[in-house]
C-alpha cells in the first residue's frame, strides 16, 4: 500500500480524525485564553464520532476482519481507563483526559499509512493509534524545557540550573497577565523582600497531591484572595514562573504528527538499529 492510502474500512475513522482535530484546535485556543475548556466543545465531535464509529465496527464485522481488531479491544479499554485514572492522580487535566479517551475510542486505528509507515501495534491496517499519539505528545512536551533553557541562557537569566529548564522570569507588576505557575516563594522581613525557589520535589508533590500551587490565572481571577502575594510580586520586580503549557496542545500536536509522520518511538528505534 502507498503512503497515505486509506482502506475503505478506515473512512469513518478519517472523518472522526478531522472532527477531533478541529475540536482540539478550538480547545487549545480556549485553554490558552481561559485556562478552561467548555464542556459543550466536545458535543459536535461526539455527535459525529459515534455514528462513524458504528459504521467502522459494522464494516469490520461485515468484512470478516473482526479477528484482526480483537487484540486492540483490550488496549482500547486499558488506555481509556488509564487516561481517566490520570486525572485522579492529577497527572493530566480533565480536558486532557477527555481528549485522550475520545481519541482512543473514536480513532482506535490509523486511518491511513503515515510517512514512516505503520507502527508495530496491530495487524495492518488495524494498527493501534492512541499509543503513538500519547508518545508523540510526551516527546513534544519534553522539548519545551530545552527551549526554556536556551531562551534563559540567551537572555542572561540567572537561576539554579534545573529551573532554567522549567521556566523564566516575568514582570511582577503584570504577572497576572501571564500564563503559568509561580516557581518562587516570597516574604518581607524588615522591609526587605526575601525570595526562594520552590524545591522541585515539593513542586512535584504539590502537583500530584493537588497542593497549593499558585497559578497566574488564579491571581487574575481572584486578586483579593492573593492581594498579599501580588504586592510581594510587585515589590520583588520579577518572578519566575513555570510556563504551564496546556497538555492539550501537545496532545493535538501528537495526534497530527502521528497521523502524518507516524510514531516517534518506532522512528527512534529505527535510528538506533540503523
Amino acid at each position: 500500500m502507498n503512503l497515505f492510502s486509506m482502506p475503505a474500512v478506515m473512512l469513518p475513522l478519517a472523518i472522526n480524525a478531522i472532527a477531533l482535530i478541529i475540536t482540539l484546535l478550538y480547545g487549545c485556543r480556549e485553554d490558552i485564553r481561559e485556562r478552561a475548556v467548555p464542556v459543550v466543545m466536545w458535543y459536535p465531535a461526539i455527535a459525529i464520532g459515534i455514528p462513524m464509529l458504528l459504521w467502522f465496527w459494522y464494516s469490520v464485522v461485515s468484512s470478516g476482519d473482526l479477528p484482526y481488531m480483537m487484540p486492540l479491544i483490550p488496549l482500547i479499554l486499558f488506555f481509556s481507563v488509564s487516561f481517566y485514572l490520570f486525572t485522579r492522580f492529577n497527572l493530566v487535566g480533565m480536558a486532557d483526559a477527555k481528549a485522550l479517551i475520545l481519541i482512543t475510542i473514536l480513532i482506535p486505528c490509523f486511518p491511513f499509512i503515515p510517512l514512516t509507515g505503520y507502527p508495530l501495534f496491530g495487524f495492518p491496517p488495524y494498527v493501534f493509534l492512541p499509543f503513538s499519539v500519547l508518545f508523540n505528545a510526551v516527546v513534544l512536551n519534553l522539548l519545551l524545557p530545552v527551549g526554556f533553557f536556551l531562551m534563559n541562557v540567551i537572555r542572561g537569566n540567572r537561576a539554579p540550573l534545573s529551573y532554567l529548564f522549567l521556566g523564566f522570569p516575568v514582570n511582577g507588576e503584570t504577572i497576572s497577565d501571564e500564563f503559568g505557575i509561580v516557581m518562587e516563594e516570597f516574604s518581607e522581613v524588615d522591609g526587605k523582600i526575601q525570595r526562594r525557589f520552590i524545591g522541585v520535589r515539593a513542586a512535584i508533590k504539590d502537583l500530584v497531591c493537588g497542593g497549593k500551587r499558585i497559578y497566574t490565572k488564579s491571581l487574575k481571577d481572584e486578586p483579593q484572595k492573593y492581594r498579599k502575594e501580588l504586592e510581594l510580586y510587585r515589590k520583588a520586580g520579577t518572578v519566575w514562573i513555570s510556563y504551564g503549557v496546556p497538555f492539550l496542545i501537545p496532545i493535538t500536536a501528537g495526534l497530527v504528527t502521528a497521523l502524518v509522520f507516524g510514531d516517534f518511538f518506532v522512528y527512534l528505534i529505527r535510528l538506533v538499529i540503523g
